[in-house]
Order: C-alpha cells, then sequence, then structure tokens
C-alpha cells in the first residue's frame, strides 16, 4: 500500500519498519466505510507480555515510520504499536479524504483501533502535534490510557492559526507546499541537533513518502479547515499519571514548554533529553527507550532492550 517511492528509502530501520507495517480493517461509528488503517503492531515477546502495552502517535503530517528507531526497542520486550493517525501517514478512510478529519474524527479512529487490537489500558505517548492528540484522547477517554507520554509536545499552541481561515483553493495550495522538497528540507534541519548525522536525503525521503498517497492533500485540508487540536484548557485535566520529555536543543517547540507542562499536569515527572533537538525518537532512542521503560514499570526489562 505504499507509494512507489518507498523504493527509494535507504535506511535500514525505515525499510524494516515498512515491510512490518500493514492495514487492518477499523470500523469507525459514524463512517460509511472501514478505516483502512496503517499500523506497525507487535504484541510482545512472549504469548501474554506483561505490562501495559505502548501505543505511539506520530506529529502533525508524519506516520508510523518516524518510530522506527524506537519501535524496535520497545517492541524486544512489550507489546507496542504505532499507528497512522486518521488522514495522516497511510491511513485511508477510503473516502477520498474528502470526509471529516477533524480532532474529534481523529479521535473517534483511533478509539476504534485502540478497542478492536489493543483493548486494555496503555501506555499512549505522543510527539509532537501527535502529544495534543494524546492529551485529547487521554482526557476524553482515561479508561483506555494507562500513562501518559508527551514527547516536544504541542499543548499550549491553540489550533492552527489563519491557515484554518483560509478558502478552499487557495489553502489547497498551501497544503501542497507541505509536500515540497524546500519546506521538508527546513523542516529536517530544524527537527536535529546532529544534523550532520540525522538530517540526511533520507530522512527527507521518509519524511514525504505519505505526502503521495492519493487521500493526503484533501485529508491534510480537511484537518486544517477544522481549526486543528485545541488543547490548552484540557492539559490541567489530565488524570494520568504523565512523563515529559524535551529535547534540551528543540529549535521547534522551545524547551521552555516543558515547564508550563510541569506547572500545568497534576502528576507529572520531567525528564531531558540531553544533545537532542525535537525527535528523541530518532536522534536519542536508546535513552528513550530505557525511559519509557522504566516509566512503564518495565525497569527491570531495560537492558534486553539496548
Amino acid at each position: 500500500f505504499f507509494p512507489d517511492e518507498v523504493r527509494e528509502l535507504t535506511e535500514p530501520a525505515a525499510i524494516a519498519m515498512a515491510t512490518k507495517a500493514r492495514l487492518i480493517d477499523v470500523a469507525v461509528p459514524g463512517r460509511a466505510a472501514v478505516v483502512k488503517t496503517s499500523c506497525v503492531g507487535d504484541p510482545g515477546p512472549a504469548e501474554g507480555a506483561r505490562g501495559a502495552p505502548f501505543v505511539l502517535l506520530h506529529g502533525f503530517d508524519s506516520s508510523c515510520l518516524e518510530y522506527r528507531r524506537l519501535f524496535p526497542k520497545l517492541a524486544a520486550v512489550t507489546e507496542t504499536w504505532a499507528v497512522d493517525l486518521l488522514g495522516w501517514g497511510f491511513t485511508d478512510a477510503q473516502d477520498g479524504g474528502i470526509g471529516d478529519y477533524s480532532p474529534e474524527a481523529k479521535r473517534a479512529h483511533l478509539y476504534a483501533f485502540w478497542k478492536a487490537n489493543v483493548g486494555r489500558p496503555m501506555v499512549l505517548c505522543g510527539a509532537s502535534l501527535g502529544g495534543a492528540a494524546a492529551i485529547d484522547f487521554a482526557t476524553n477517554h482515561p479508561e483506555a490510557v494507562e500513562k501518559l507520554v508527551l514527547v516536544d509536545a504541542q499543548g499550549f499552541i491553540e489550533g492552527l492559526g489563519p491557515m484554518g481561515a483560509l478558502p478552499r483553493p487557495i489553502a489547497k495550495v498551501g497544503v501542497n507546499v507541505l509536500k515540497t522538497v524546500a519546506l521538508r528540507n527546513a523542516a529536517n534541519q530544524m527537527a536535529y541537533y546532529d544534523k550532520g548525522t540525522y538530517a540526511t536525503e533520507d530522512a527527507l525521503r521518509v519524511g514525504r513518502l505519505h505526502t503521495f498517497a492519493p487521500q493526503w492533500c484533501d485529508a491534510t485540508l480537511s484537518f486544517m479547515q477544522s481549526g486543528g487540536f485545541k488543547v490548552r484548557n484540557s492539559i490541567a485535566k489530565v488524570p494520568m499519571e504523565t512523563l515529559v520529555m524535551w529535547g534540551r536543543e528543540d529549535k521547534i517547540l522551545e524547551p521552555s514548554y516543558a515547564a508550563k507542562f510541569m506547572e500545568e499536569l497534576p502528576n507529572a515527572k520531567l525528564v531531558w533529553v540531553e544533545k537532542c533537538g525535537h525527535v528523541a525518537h530518532l536522534e536519542q532512542p536508546d535513552f528513550m527507550c530505557k525511559t519509557l521503560l522504566e516509566f512503564a514499570g518495565e525497569g527491570a526489562a531495560t537492558a534486553n532492550a539496548a
């Protein structure tokens, strides 16, 4: 189900993640067709893997391939899923991208996915805008979330600004700019602390791959015109224990946001990721894996994940 451009990938971790990815039919109440949901899932190294399963949510206009370096480390220890949110990645709602892709629709899809495939309280991990999606989900479905992880998360920036109010033809031009090599390269450069090692041409190819999916433009436009996630007032209502991880050198969302989360979250712990930009799961996956397993109560198994 990947676009032909997948053949251009060279990073072994990206190729392995793409090879493991599959489409799962998810029936979402209110949608006429099942949602062909792209995900990578592993029940764990043994039947009935101990501890809460991890579910990993990618950032804005990204895909589960974002977790290509962290996923195998977590999956070696416990049940782990990386899922493409409705309208992003390679998840296809089979409506040509013209249906509802609002935050509420994304939440309904994620809940239906969780109910059908995970079915027990999880450790929900959201990176960047995926953090806003995780906050939205956790405050609306606390029964499904045992613990919450926010990685350089968006939470205090409301919605999408003026883009959401633009007329559709103009907004569509703006959406298509997101696909360009120039913009993706700029984002690629901003994301990392160690640009020489990580901001590569292959990272750029991974980041653009999902934009070649047929539903991508219209689904992204639908989300943007919905106004985007607005979870500012929900942060103080998060009921479960929360881990905040932040790259010390983040140039996309300033590290000062970490302190804001700590001021408002009722029960939170902050862990700084040194020598790291916006994407700890890509730049410091070993440290992040160890930290997540300890937070989830899998500390005894951490050594096996290294």
